[in-house]
């Protein structure tokens, strides 16, 4: 299942406290990446922070693989966390032809 999980800096973290981690943070969200845990991670233009979405059993396991995240680690920044589920709504586009095909 595909999980999306939005970035959000806690109160009080600043770019500057940000700053130190940032490395140790882009490793090992390579880490993840690598490991297919992470499928695509973006910066967020209208906001600061990242969304990342990622390949996981569940809620709960994508949550244990953000821990991870240094700046997670250090209560720096968290994250909001959705399960990304298929549109089904283009059935609608073809409800009139599976009634005529009786499928």
């Amino acid at each position: 299942m595909q999980i999306l999980a939005l970035s959000r800096r806690r109160p009080g973290t600043t770019p500057q406290t940000l700053a130190p981690w940032l490395e140790a943070e882009a490793a090992r969200a390579f880490e993840l990446i690598a490991a297919g845990v992470f499928r695509s991670v973006h910066l967020c233009p209208e906001r600061p922070g990242s969304m990342v979405v990622l390949e996981c059993a569940g809620l709960d396991e994508a949550q244990a693989h953000l821990a991870t995240l240094p700046m997670v680690r250090e209560g720096l920044i968290d994250f909001e966390l959705s399960r990304m589920l298929p549109y089904t709504g283009v059935r609608a586009l073809f409800a009139a032809t599976h009634k005529e095909l009786g499928t």
